[in-house]
């Protein structure tokens, strides 16, 4: 038989699959549209932080070590009839000032007597003798009060002087076999070199002594003198440094010691030593109050710039919104949200400190973008 061709069936095919395509995405966008009418709208929940009274300060913190300060040794000779050296008394005491014109100590019987550091001494001097080291001695002895001219000259006045310095120090002065020509009858008094002992800058501090009966040894010391203050010196990064200005305050702290100081030097840029965890930078110097004790050399410490600011309102950095310049935080109500115009005071670890202003207070909420 002949076959009949069914063409339509193909016809049939395609609308009966078009059909079904149809259906499935009719049917796909009602159950999209129903679940989405089911769900809820997603509530948003204001964020929001709390005002604080705080201190607010940007401070570089830096460590250092206190460094033990220059000190200079003041020695006893031995003189004619002393066969050695023995500390007999000791009116000055370690952490006591020296200065022109006391008595440090006592030696073999013999006072040590300060004398200014521009006087030059090499020589004993007798009735007479003249010279720039007596013009000298002379105008320290009129700096100490006595009646005396610069004459360089050894004179009656001068022995007179002197010997009202050793008595004031409870001394009898030293006399020699020389006599003034001028007035045979008064004392001839000396001047003997070994009775005095000079400071470097004329001033210092007792950093040590030798106990009462001690034996010097052979180089006579009697005492370290200290010249120039112990030191606290830090080492700063070059960023770091631009806080430690000089003459800026700083606070030194070391285990419960705090003090309140002064930046006193800053040094120029050095390398840095990764052997010896010495990082690159600018040495700090801060000085150490007077008076300050539980700082010793050698001691770690930290030192802190800048002073401890006072409190004043403050609110995270982050609550601080700008429109046309100007800075507000929006406070949290009950009725809603409020616009306050503040001013930012400082800003440091993420807070801003603001000026006090009406509206706001201790314990309101701001938002948070």
């Amino acid at each position: 038989m002949k076959r009949v061709p069914r063409w339509w069936l193909v016809v049939v095919a395609g609308v009966v699959a078009l059909s079904g395509m149809f259906a499935a995405y009719w049917a796909g966008s009602q159950a999209a549209s129903m679940a989405t009418s089911t769900q809820d709208t997603p509530e948003v929940i204001p964020v929001s932080a709390t005002i604080e009274r705080r201190a607010v300060a940007q401070q570089v913190t830096v460590a250092g070590k206190v460094v033990a300060g220059k000190t200079s040794p003041v020695t006893a000779s031995l003189s004619d009839g002393i066969d050695r050296l023995v500390l007999t008394s000791t009116p000055k005491a370690v952490g006591d000032s020296v200065a022109p014109g006391e008595l440090l100590a006592v030696v073999s019987g013999r006072p040590l007597l300060v004398m200014p550091a521009n006087v030059p001494m090499y020589r004993d001097l007798v009735a007479g003798d003249s010279g720039p080291d007596v013009r000298a001695l002379q105008e320290s002895l009129a700096g100490f009060g006595f009646a005396v001219k610069a004459t360089g000259i050894f004179d009656q006045q001068t022995q007179d002087a002197l010997e009202a310095w050793y008595k004031a120090a409870g001394f009898s002065a030293p006399t020699s076999s020389n006599v003034d020509a001028s007035n045979k009858s008064a004392p001839a008094v000396m001047f003997r070199w070994r009775d005095f002992v000079q400071v470097p800058g004329d001033t210092g501090r007792v950093a040590s002594i030798a106990a009462t009966g001690a034996v010097l040894a052979e180089d006579g010391v009697v005492a370290q003198i200290s010249i120039a203050e112990d030191t606290i010196v830090a080492r700063a990064t070059v960023l770091q440094a631009g806080s430690f200005a000089v003459g800026s305050s700083v606070t030194v702290r070391a285990g419960t010691v705090s003090v309140n100081t002064l930046v006193t030097a800053a040094g120029a840029f050095t390398e840095g030593d990764s052997g010896n965890n010495v990082v690159p930078g600018m040495d700090i110097t801060f000085s150490i109050p007077s008076g300050t004790v539980g700082l010793a050399p050698g001691q770690s410490v930290t030192a802190t710039s800048g002073s401890v600011p006072a409190q004043s309102l403050a609110v995270p950095l982050i609550a601080i919104r700008q429109e046309s310049g100007i800075a507000y935080v929006q406070l949290g109500t009950e009725e809603g949200s409020k616009r306050i115009d503040v001013t930012v005071t400082a800003q440091a670890e993420g807070w801003a400190a603001l000026a006090d202003v009406q509206g706001i207070a201790v314990g309101d909420k701001v938002l948070l973008p």
